[in-house]
Parts: C-alpha cells; structure tokens; sequence
C-alpha cells in the first residue's frame, strides 16, 4: 500500500516547535518536535506505559515528557525517567524516525532508518529563491492520496472543475518524459488561448499569450508545478510545491508551498493569493477527490478498470513507477538486501 523507504514531507519548517505536534503518517501516529537547543525529533506518539498520546505533552530541555504519569523520553526514544523515580523498564522506549529539514519543509523517511539518506531528498530548492514572496498552506483530504495526485498531474480538469479560471487545457499540446523514476509533463496552450488566472492575477498584461504548464512528480507523491505566462506586455508565473502524504489509506496531509510573483513586496496581495489558491482547493478540488473516493470504495482505482484519456498520461505513468517501487521494496530480494545493510 505504501512505498516506506524514501522520503516524505511531514509539514513546514515552521511547524516543528518545542510545542509537540502530532500526526499521523502511513498509519503511524508520530510526534514531532525541537528540542530546547533546536534538535529535531519525530517518534511514535504512543508513551509505552498506557499509550497516551505524547503530542499532548510538554518538551523538558532536550526530553519530552507524558502528559500522563509524566515519563520522559530522550531524542534516541529511551525513557529517562519514571514518576516513581525507579530505573525505566526495558520496554520502555519508542521507536524514531528520522527527520530532515530541507526547503522550508520537513521530511520523514518512515521505513527502516539505516537506510535513510538525507542526499535522496528531492530537489525543491526552486521553493526558497529570492523572487517570489512564498506562502505555506495545508490542507486535509479523505481521499488516498494517489487521487490528489492524479488531480495535479492532470490538469485538464481546470475547465471544468475550476469555472472561474477558464482555461482549454484539455486541448494543450503536451510533452511526457521521464528521467530515471521522475516524470516530467509540459503541457502548452497556444497564444490565442490566454490563462485567464494570469490576467486576474496581472491585468496589465496582454490577453492573448502563450501558457506553459511544467510539472514535475518525484517519489513517492511530491509534485513540483510552475504555470508560466508569456506575452507581449510582460510574463508570468507561478512556482508552487504539493507535497501529498498518506495520513492513512484513503486520507491525506496535503502541504502546499507556493510564491507569488508578481509584486513580492505587496503582502496584501501574498494573503489574497493564499486564500484564493487555499479555497478553491479546498471548495472544488478537495471535495470532487473525496465523491471520488467514496466511489472507489476500499481497492485501489485501477482495480476498477476504469478508462484511460490522453491527458492521464503523466497520472498513469506515476502510478505505474510508484507501484513498481511497492513491489520492489516488498520482494525477498529487497528485503534481504536491506537486512543486510541493516547489520
């Protein structure tokens, strides 16, 4: 169901305070947190004594305590102390995850942690340059998160399920490729076919331009989308990151990055962006990938046969690539591979 050993975004940079923070990935409820000195922490979010969830606790210096009998808990998961001040019984640690902070985000590798390596973290550098004021954003879906990915990768769906934004992508010229595991999809609508996202965003430029959708999709479920705009008067564009992680198997985090472009400097015009880009997510595309799934039932969408449009291409080749990789991970081969360099 779940590829485990890559990484995932586990929320923005800015989330992870001394104030604990508690989700749930690939079905595993995780705790999230800095210590006083600024270490980053991220283990199962279950006290061993009675389970309560250690979210709800209070970070003590280097240490998290149990909001319930008050046991701690040091970054490696070993209990520390216990309220009756004896020696912690052997049982009585968590398991860890490893956590990185790259790009603004955060990123949790939830398989066997002797082979996380930080260098296998996908480039989104392009999420932090100096020519965009950069909003963050997150949203929930009850959906798997393989829809919500589906839905960036096919973006034709804009005409239809975004009214306001009127744009014939479905007509677009598209371009797939893919490089290693990563598909690359460009799709481009002619001049005479104007995005009208770009002229509401920026009227002064000319109505009539031509449209470049690039988007990215790296394993397992991180998608990079820039929507640019060239015309006579002056161009355009929009760098964002979606970044989907199953929360379980038909619900999703999903964490979105965006910049906005045109003038960096206007923070009322940041808000109205994030709020717009925020809403329409969260009005149209959230609640269509949610009927979706109360269609789809508990078997994935494939296992239904269901028909296959051009403009699927990039969604289909990025279920294919991530499937092989389940499979791949799940083999005997693999697994021996891995306990060996576990040891």
């Amino acid at each position: 169901m779940y590829l485990r050993n890559c990484w995932y975004v586990a929320g923005h940079a800015e989330e992870a305070t001394v104030k604990p923070l508690g989700r749930i990935f690939l079905d595993e409820p995780v705790v999230i947190f800095r210590t006083e000195t600024g270490t980053l922490v991220a283990m199962d979010d279950r006290c061993p004594h009675r389970l309560a969830p250690l979210h709800k606790g209070t970070v003590c210096g280097e240490q998290i305590q149990c909001p319930y009998h008050g046991l701690r808990f040091s970054p490696a998961g070993m209990c520390t102390a216990t309220p009756s001040g004896d020696r912690p019984p052997a049982r009585a640690r968590l398991k860890t995850y490893p956590l990185v902070e790259r790009h603004e985000m955060l990123w949790i590798w939830m398989g066997e942690a002797s082979l996380a390596d930080a260098s296998l973290i996908p480039d989104f550098s392009r999420l932090t340059e100096d020519d965009a004021d950069w909003l963050s954003g997150y949203l929930y879906v009850r959906g798997n998160y393989q829809l919500a990915v589906d839905n960036l990768l096919d973006l034709s769906h804009i005409e239809f399920l975004h009214p306001m934004l009127a744009s014939p992508i479905a007509r677009a010229h598209s371009q797939l490729e893919q490089e290693g595991d990563t598909v690359h999809f460009t799709s481009t609508l002619p001049d005479d076919k104007p995005l009208a996202l770009a002229l509401t965003m920026n009227p002064r430029l000319a109505p009539h331009g031509k449209t470049v959708m690039r988007e990215r999709w790296e394993v397992p479920s991180l998608v990079f989308l820039s929507v640019e705009y060239y015309s006579a008067t002056g161009d355009w564009y929009i760098p964002s990151g979606h970044f989907l992680t199953p929360e379980t198997a038909t619900t999703t985090h999903y964490f979105l990055r965006s910049g906005q472009t045109v003038d960096k400097y206007n923070a009322q015009m940041t808000e109205a962006f994030k709020s717009g880009s925020l809403h329409i997510f969260a009005t149209e595309d959230i609640p269509m990938i949610e009927a979706q799934q109360k269609n789809i039932g508990a078997i994935d969408l494939m296992d239904h046969h269901p028909a296959i449009l051009r403009t699927d291409a990039a969604a289909v080749r990025a279920r294919r690539v991530l499937s092989r990789r389940i499979k791949e991970e799940n083999s005997p081969v693999y697994t021996a591979v891995e306990a060996q360099q576990g040891q």
